[in-house]
C-alpha cells in the first residue's frame, strides 16, 4: 500500500510523514486503550487523552505490524503525522473529511460516488459540501480517500477533519476593584501606568452601558455563574456545556447546562468577567456590564473542525458576539476550507439578529506571526513541555480568518505586551498585562483585575482565597475586552452588521502607542500610511470613540424588526401557505434579512418565496437540502443575491412569505418568520 505523504487543508497542500511510533486509538480512556493493545499483542506506552474518546500513545516495536494487529481487532487506529517542513507540527486525524463538489455536479453522480466509496454522510454542509466518514469497506484511510477525491474533476476540494489541539492564551505573572481596573479607565499616570492606557470605558458608558438584548458568548473551560458579578435579571441567557462523543461521529456534541469549573478550569471565569461583569456596586465591572451572556464550556484541549462548526452554529443562534481566548501555538495549522467558509457565513448572516456573528479571536502569546507561510526564522516559545523551537510555515488557524477581529495586547505603559503575537491579521489591540514567558519574568506593566474562581479544586484560580484577581492577562484578557466594546457598539446601534462593527473598531482605535518592546520582534511595529501596525493592528481599541461612531450612524439609520410567530400546517403536495407581515413605517431599505423557522421532515420538498409589497418575488429556498430536517435559516443580502434588488426600495407595505410542499410523503409546519431591515430616511 502506498505511503500517505500529503493532505489538503485550506486549499494548501501540506507535505506530511508518519511519526516513528505515535498513534491514536479510539477509546474512552487510557486504560481501555492499553487493554485493547494488550489483547492484540501490542505494547503501548506513554498514553494520554488527546481528545474525548481519543487516546494518543507510542508503540514499542514494529509500528506498522502493530497497527495492523489493532485494526484486525476492529479498533480504529491512525498514525500521528508531522509536517515535513516543520516536524514540530503534529496532526491528529479523524475518520472523516470535508468533501465539496463543484456546483454543476449532478446529485445522482454525487450519490453514486458516495456509494461506490462506501462513505457515510455525517452532515450536509450546504452548497454540495459534506462531512463524510470512511468505513471498513472504503479500504483507505480518510487522508488517502480525501486525496483521491480531490483529484476528481467534479470535486472542488477534499480535506481531512483534523483534531485541533488548543492552548489557553493566558499567563499567570509571578504574583501580585473599579479603581484597580486601569484597563477600563486610566486618566492619570501612576506606577507602571501611562495616562490613556485604558479603553475610555466610563466615557462610553455615558452613552450606553450595554443592553440586555445584546448577548456576548464566551467559549472557554468553565464558569462560576454563582459569582456575584454575574447576577442580575436576564443576565444569563444560556449555559452550554459541550460533551464530545467517543469520536466515531465527528460532528456530534451533546449539550447540558453544567458549565461550572472542574479542577484545572481557571480560564473562563476571568474572561467572562472582563467582558460582561455586572455593574452592581460591588467587585469588578466588565466592559459591557449591561449586556447579557452565554457561557459555553467545551473541552479546551482538542476538538475537530467539524465540532467547532457545530459549536459556532450553536452560539450563533444565541449570541451577537463570541469571545475566543484560545487557539493553536506556532504551527502550520491552516483552517479547513469548510470551517473557513462556515465562519465566513456566520460572520455575514449568523448571530441572533441574522446580521453576522462577531468573532473576537486571540492572536496568541508566543511573540510570533499569526501567519507567515514563507517563514524560515526560528521562534522559541514555552508550552507545557518547556521551551521549544519552531521553524517552518506559520498559519495559526482561526486567528488568521479574514472576517475575525484578531486581537493583540498592549500594556499599562502603552507598549506592546512582551508575549503578544503580531502580523497582518491583527485588527486591533487591547490593554493587558506584560510577561516574558521565555525569561519567566514580568517586565514593567500591570495585570488585569477581574473575576476569579474560588473553591473549584486544584489549579482552578489565579488568586487563592479571593473571588477576584489582579493577575489575569495575555491576549486571553485583551480578547474579551474587545468583545465587550463590540457589544457596546451594537447596543448603541443595533442595526449594524458584524463587519460594520469590525470596521468601526478599526477606524476609531488609538494610535498613540510606544514602539518600545521588552522582547525582540522580527518586524517593525510602526503605523504605515494606511494607519496599520503589524504589532497593534489599527490601534488600541477606544470604547468611547467606537460608541460615538455607532451613535452617529444610528442617527441616520434605524432598525425595523418585525416577527410573525404564526403556526401554519404545510399541506403535503397542496396549495401553498401564505403568511403576512405588515410594516407601517417609512424609509428605504439599506440592508435586509429574512429569518424563517420551518419544521419539516424533508426540506428538499419545500419551495419558499418572499413577496415584497410591490409584488417582487424572491426565491429563498427551492427544493434543496435533500433529506435534511427543518429549515431554520436567515437569508441576507450578503449571501442571497436575489434579495439585493429590494435594496433602496420602500419598507412600507404588506410582505408575504409563501411556502409550498412540492412532493409527497413528508409534512411540516411554518412556525414563524421575521423581517429585520436597516432603513434610511
Amino acid at each position: 500500500m502506498s505511503e500517505t505523504t500529503y493532505f489538503w487543508q485550506g486549499g494548501r497542500r501540506i507535505e506530511i510523514q508518519k511519526d516513528d511510533s505515535a498513534i491514536t486509538i479510539y477509546a474512552d480512556d487510557e486504560a481501555e486503550a492499553r487493554s485493547a493493545a494488550a489483547q492484540a499483542g501490542v505494547e503501548l506506552r506513554a498514553t494520554e487523552t488527546a481528545a474525548p474518546g481519543l487516546v494518543r500513545g507510542h508503540i514499542i516495536g514494529d509500528r506498522d505490524r502493530s497497527v495492523d494487529r489493532l485494526r484486525a481487532e476492529d479498533h480504529i487506529v491512525h498514525h500521528v503525522y508531522h509536517n515535513r517542513q516543520a516536524p514540530e507540527d503534529e496532526y491528529l486525524i479523524t475518520e472523516s473529511f470535508f468533501l465539496k463538489f463543484k456546483p454543476e455536479t449532478p446529485d445522482p453522480r454525487i450519490l453514486e460516488y458516495l456509494a461506490a466509496e462506501h462513505l457515510v454522510v455525517e452532515r450536509e454542509m450546504g452548497d454540495k459540501a459534506y462531512l463524510v466518514r470512511v468505513t471498513g469497506a472504503t479500504g483507505r484511510n480518510p487522508i488517502r480517500t480525501a486525496n483521491a477525491a480531490a483529484s476528481r474533476d467534479d470535486v472542488e476540494y477534499a480535506e481531512p477533519n483534523l483534531i485541533r489541539q488548543l492552548t489557553k492564551f493566558a499567563f499567570i505573572p509571578p504574583d501580585n476593584l473599579f479603581s484597580r481596573q486601569w484597563h477600563l479607565h486610566a486618566p492619570m499616570a501612576g506606577s507602571d501606568l501611562v495616562a490613556g492606557a485604558g479603553i475610555f470605558a466610563p466615557e462610553a458608558w455615558d452613552l450606553t452601558r450595554g443592553r440586555r438584548d445584546v448577548v456576548v458568548a464566551v467559549a472557554d473551560d468553565g464558569f462560576d455563574l454563582t459569582h456575584p458579578d454575574f447576577q442580575g435579571e436576564g443576565k444569563v441567557v444560556a449555559q452550554l456545556n459541550a460533551t464530545l462523543g467517543s469520536g466515531s461521529n465527528p460532528a456530534v456534541i451533546d449539550w447540558d447546562g453544567n458549565v461550572s469549573p472542574r479542577p484545572g478550569d481557571y480560564h473562563g471565569t476571568p474572561c467572562l468577567g472582563v467582558a460582561v461583569a455586572e455593574g452592581n456596586g460591588t467587585g469588578v465591572v466588565g466592559v459591557a456590564p449591561g449586556c447579557a451572556l452565554v457561557a459555553v464550556r467545551f473541552p479546551l484541549a482538542a476538538m475537530s473542525d467539524a465540532q467547532f462548526i457545530v459549536m459556532f452554529e450553536k452560539i450563533s443562534a444565541l449570541a451577537d458576539v463570541v469571545s475566543c481566548s484560545w487557539g493553536v501555538g506556532p504551527a502550520d495549522a491552516p483552517m479547513s476550507t469548510t470551517l473557513k467558509s462556515a465562519m465566513a457565513t456566520l460572520a455575514r448572516s449568523g448571530g441572533r439578529r441574522g446580521k453576522g456573528l462577531i468573532f473576537c479571536i486571540a492572536a496568541g502569546n508566543n511573540n510570533c506571526p499569526v501567519q507567515d507561510l514563507e517563514n524560515t526564522r526560528i521562534y522559541r516559545f514555552r508550552d507545557r513541555f518547556g521551551i521549544r523551537s519552531y521553524r517552518g510555515p506559520i498559519d495559526r488557524w482561526i486567528a488568521a480568518h479574514p472576517d475575525a477581529i484578531t486581537v493583540s495586547a498592549s500594556t499599562s505603559r502603552k507598549t506592546r505586551s512582551a508575549y503578544s503575537s503580531w502580523g497582518k491579521q491583527i485588527c486591533v489591540c487591547a490593554p493587558s498585562d506584560n510577561w516574558d514567558d521565555l525569561g519567566q519574568i514580568s517586565p514593567p506593566g500591570r495585570g488585569i483585575t477581574t473575576t476569579d474562581n474560588e473553591g473549584f479544586g486544584l489549579n482552578s484560580d489565579f488568586t487563592p482565597g479571593s473571588r477576584f484577581t489582579d493577575d489575569f492577562g495575555g491576549t486571553s484578557s485583551a480578547t474579551p475586552t474587545v468583545a465587550g466594546v463590540a457589544a457596546l457598539v451594537l447596543s448603541a446601534n443595533p442595526a449594524l452588521t458584524a463587519l460594520e462593527v469590525r470596521h468601526i473598531l478599526q477606524q476609531t482605535a488609538d494610535k498613540d502607542l510606544s514602539l518600545v518592546t521588552d522582547t525582540p520582534v522580527n518586524e517593525d511595529g510602526a503605523f504605515n500610511d494606511e494607519g496599520f501596525s503589524l504589532w497593534f493592528g489599527y490601534g488600541k481599541v477606544n470604547a468611547f470613540r467606537a460608541v460615538q461612531a455607532a451613535v452617529a450612524g444610528a442617527a441616520t439609520d434605524r432598525l425595523v424588526d418585525v416577527r410573525n410567530e404564526v403556526s401554519l400546517e404545510i399541506p403535503d403536495v397542496g396549495a401553498p401557505v401564505l403568511s403576512t407581515i405588515e410594516i407601517n413605517e417609512d424609509g428605504t431599505i439599506a440592508d435586509l434579512r429574512i429569518q424563517v423557522d420551518i419544521s419539516h421532515t424533508f426540506i428538499g420538498d419545500l419551495r419558499v418565496d418572499l413577496i415584497a409589497p410591490e409584488g417582487t418575488g424572491v426565491v429563498l429556498h427551492n427544493n434543496t437540502g435533500g433529506s435534511a430536517k427543518d429549515l431554520i435559516r436567515t437569508y441576507s443580502t450578503q449571501d442571497t443575491p436575489a434579495l439585493r434588488p429590494l435594496l433602496n426600495r420602500s419598507i412600507r407595505g404588506t410582505w408575504q412569505l409563501r411556502v409550498r410542499d412540492s412532493f409527497r410523503l413528508d409534512v411540516g409546519r411554518l412556525n414563524g418568520w421575521r423581517i429585520a431591515a436597516r432603513v434610511a430616511g
